[in-house]
């Protein structure tokens, strides 16, 4: 009898393997979304947005989902169930997006030119653009709003760069702290 081997050496909850129990829960949610409702109400809708979207992020107060579109070179922006304005012109390829914990700044990693791009999302324009590591595709916002983390899988690497925070009329810079993993801001190698 074929036994299936997928589950060595894998993470257990209460001796079963978490990819079967994960896998268990997700029909369960499947079967009791499904009792009750009609085809029709199951279909999820749908928004046009750029070309090839990849990567989404939401702000905080739920308003808005910023969309990255690959082969467009744009981020989309979607309020609710429709898309705000043409996209956003951004650097080449965007794959990661994150929004800051105040939902005024939105990080897009754009993979083809080695970049992020810094979006206000009050005006939904590019503020800035950071140069970084070769090959970037990750981004993550730290809860506190003061440092950007992106992985650069061409070159191995994670860049920092740090976030402006503004109280009132008093701006501090924290500068950018993007690099190869070694300098101000990293632990180094």
């Amino acid at each position: 009898m074929n036994h299936p081997t997928g589950f060595h050496g894998h993470p257990t909850v209460r001796g079963r393997a978490r990819r079967l129990v994960l896998g268990l829960t997700t029909i369960f949610v499947m079967v009791l979304g499904a009792a009750g409702m009609g085809a029709a109400t199951a279909a999820a809708d749908t928004v046009t947005v750029g070309n090839a979207p990849f990567g989404v992020a939401v702000t905080p107060d739920g308003s808005f989902a910023y969309v990255t579109n690959n082969v467009g070179n744009s981020v989309s922006v979607i309020d609710t169930d429709t898309v705000v304005g043409a996209p956003i012109p951004v650097g080449t390829n965007p794959l990661g997006v994150a929004i800051t914990p105040d939902g005024t700044r939105t990080y897009v990693t754009n993979t083809g030119d080695n970049t992020v791009s810094v979006i206000d999302t009050g005006t939904n324009t590019v503020i800035e653009t950071v140069p970084v590591g070769i090959g970037p595709s990750g981004v993550a916002i730290t809860p506190d709003g003061t440092r950007t983390y992106v992985t650069n899988t061409g070159d191995g690497t994670v860049s920092v760069i740090g976030i402006d925070q503004c109280t009132g009329s008093l701006c501090i810079d924290f500068g950018s702290l993007t690099g190869s993993g070694s300098g101000a801001g990293s632990t180094g190698s």
